[in-house]
């Protein structure tokens, strides 16, 4: 859907709305008032959206407004709106994205879903199409975007029937990649919630696959708590005791998900898990099963990094999978070999970890580099190196939704340039950071129930 522009004529519903908010001298958020978003809100202002009849009435009262009026005016709105597709034709549109989405023809099917006119699409429809939309937010990792559609795809779905079979395998997955968004988003509370109910609504005809997936995010929500842990010298002891209990937490979300993998024989999920299960081990103290764990990862998979580029949609993806697996495996290892001195070795694991990163995702890119920041900053704090390493990573996140993760970036180098003397230019990435921390809060969590699009 295009971008509006800012200045909304005064004559179409969300200018009469925006004008009210403005001569009442009211926030977005006096606005919400807590029964809604202020991204809601915005976006009603914007004519991006066109409210329910539910929320018009409530914007009418809440901005001394006529609602005939308002009713008038959203008439108006759609009248100008493209025309509406055929009952059938939407149901042929969600098939064939469905189909380029298990294609993983990912760009090709948010194109087809992209430009819609949602409030003329039957509500039984509505929900799948957006959800739809949503996981190709996902899987493009524009998790603010996707976490917007879920939610939307959550409340349309609440107005419709009683759901068949196959639909409440779709809405049971829009919980699980809900849960992933905001598990992205360090959200974790409340995506860990979601990824409980994801799992009660599973049975006996439910792929093992998405269980596997449900207990994998509650392994990393649970090991991202262990380590968000206060340093306050007097409570020490508690909170060491909290974070043992969140390790092995987490140990057994992950064992079970790399059993439910074993059991389909998918050896490359398997293999991913293993490297979560080795972080875990590792916080644990087991250095030992750690580097025997990761060094049968690398031995399995590393022969990716020799293989041709692949050419079909499918197989690209598996190759970026198995670069992610040799990525994530080589960093862990370099890190354990940070830790005890050996850095000539732990450079050569970080190299490894950055050439299959190159293969893979910006993630893990990024991730090698802060390795190599860290293993050289260790070795020589005023080596240029280390700077251009950690701003390396910085520049890999820059754009994406990975938003805790460009957090951890600019926080690293912004403690790297403080502690060599360059306290401006560290300042600026330490306040990046922080900014970056408000994006997250701003974001949500918004609750099911809330009528964002």
């Amino acid at each position: 859907m295009p971008r509006p522009s800012k200045h909304v004529s005064p004559d179409t519903l969300g200018g009469r709305i925006r004008a009210a908010r403005e001569y009442l001298r009211l926030s977005l958020a006096d606005v919400a008032g807590g029964h809604y978003s202020t991204s809601l809100i915005s976006q009603i202002e914007r004519n991006r959206i066109e409210p329910s009849e539910e929320s018009l009435r409530y914007l009418a009262t809440r901005l001394q407004l006529s609602f005939d009026d308002l009713e008038l005016l959203a008439q108006q709105h759609r009248s100008t709106t493209p025309t509406s597709l055929p009952h059938p034709c939407y149901e042929d549109l969600r098939l064939q994205a469905a189909q380029l989405l298990a294609e993983k023809n990912i760009t090709t099917a948010q194109e087809l879903l992209q430009n819609l006119s949602l409030p003329q699409i039957p509500a039984a429809q509505r929900w799948r199409i957006v959800a739809l939309r949503g996981q190709c937010y996902f899987q493009q990792r524009k998790f603010l975007k996707a976490q917007q559609d879920f939610i939307y795809a959550l409340n349309e779905q609440a107005h419709t029937e009683a759901l068949p079979a196959d639909q409440r395998h779709e809405l049971m997955l829009v919980h699980l990649y809900l849960a992933g968004t905001y598990r992205e988003l360090q959200q974790l509370d409340v995506a860990f919630d979601q990824y409980t109910i994801t799992l009660t609504m599973m049975n006996g005809d439910t792929s093992f696959s998405y269980g596997a997936e449900a207990h994998w995010g509650m392994a990393l929500i649970a090991f991202a708590q262990a380590h968000k842990i206060d340093k306050d010298p007097s409570l020490l002891v508690h909170l060491q005791t909290y974070k043992h209990e969140m390790l092995h937490i987490a140990l057994e979300h992950a064992e079970n998900a790399r059993f439910l993998y074993r059991a389909m024989g998918e050896q490359l999920r398997v293999a991913a898990v293993t490297c979560q299960i080795a972080q875990i081990e590792m916080a644990l103290g087991d250095i030992d099963k750690v580097r025997v764990y990761l060094q049968d990862v690398l031995a399995s998979w590393s022969c990716v990094l020799n293989e041709p580029p692949a050419v079909s949609s499918q197989e690209k993806h598996r190759q970026r999978e198995k670069a992610n697996v040799v990525s994530s495996a080589a960093c862990s290892l370099a890190g354990i070999e940070l830790e005890a001195g050996n850095y000539k070795l732990a450079c050569m694991y970080a190299d490894q970890a950055l050439a299959a990163g190159k293969r893979s995702y910006k993630l893990k890119r990024a991730n090698a580099y802060l390795m190599r920041g860290r293993i050289l900053e260790a070795m020589n704090p005023y080596d240029q190196a280390v700077e251009e390493a950690f701003r390396s990573a910085t520049e890999e996140l820059a754009g994406t939704h990975r938003i805790a993760a460009r957090i951890g970036a600019h926080l690293c180098l912004g403690r790297h340039l403080l502690k060599i003397g360059k306290s401006e230019a560290g300042e600026r990435e330490l306040e990046q950071a922080h900014l970056l921390s408000e994006l997250v809060s701003a974001s949500g969590p918004a609750s099911a129930g809330e009528d964002i699009p």
